[in-house]
């Protein structure tokens, strides 16, 4: 099982998003800016699962 770019781009994606959650949570930026932040994390989270959920997919079907 190795790694392969897509992988590597879900998980950098995920780590950006928890970040994101984090430095929400620490600070208290303004509202637009929270809510910008929100946005750019839920983004990210998503498209970490979308690529995990794809790489799943691949794997059963090559089986």
């Amino acid at each position: 099982m190795g790694f392969s770019p897509k992988l590597i781009l879900a998980d950098i994606c995920l780590i950006i998003s928890i970040l994101l959650a984090w430095y929400i949570q620490r600070s208290e930026p303004t509202t637009t800016i929270r809510v910008l932040l929100i946005i750019v994390a839920v983004i990210c989270l998503g498209i970490s699962i979308w690529i995990n959920f794809a790489n799943a997919r691949d794997k059963r079907k090559s089986k």
